[in-house]
């Protein structure tokens, strides 16, 4: 079982504050091991949601998080885990699966 990375710590190296809003942002996206709408992100934290587009894109910025886009162009969030890797999506249902070999 992979550990929990220090948050703080992480989001310091980077130059940014480590808020109670930012360590929280980083930690659902690691537990979820997988990319988020920031719909299904917002649900699960108590963030303003201009707040929420902030972090995410300034984090995404700097390399702390992932963007992609999912089905219908929908922003998702990804906590990266280390390993380079590509998603196909249903352009249909919007399933996304993880492709480790590059074209």
């Amino acid at each position: 079982m992979e550990p929990t990375p220090d948050f703080a710590v992480l989001l310091r190296s980077q130059g940014f504050k480590a808020t109670p809003g930012r360590v929280a942002l980083l930690r659902a996206l690691w537990l979820a091991k997988r990319p988020l709408t920031v719909e299904k992100i917002g649900e699960k934290l108590d963030l303003n949601v201009v707040t929420l587009y902030r972090a995410l894109e300034s984090l995404a910025g700097r390399g702390l998080l992932l963007r992609g886009a999912g089905a219908g162009d929908a922003a998702q969030y990804s906590y990266p885990r280390g390993l380079h890797h590509h998603h196909l999506i249903c352009m249909d249902c919007g399933f996304i699966r993880s492709c480790v070999n590059c074209a």
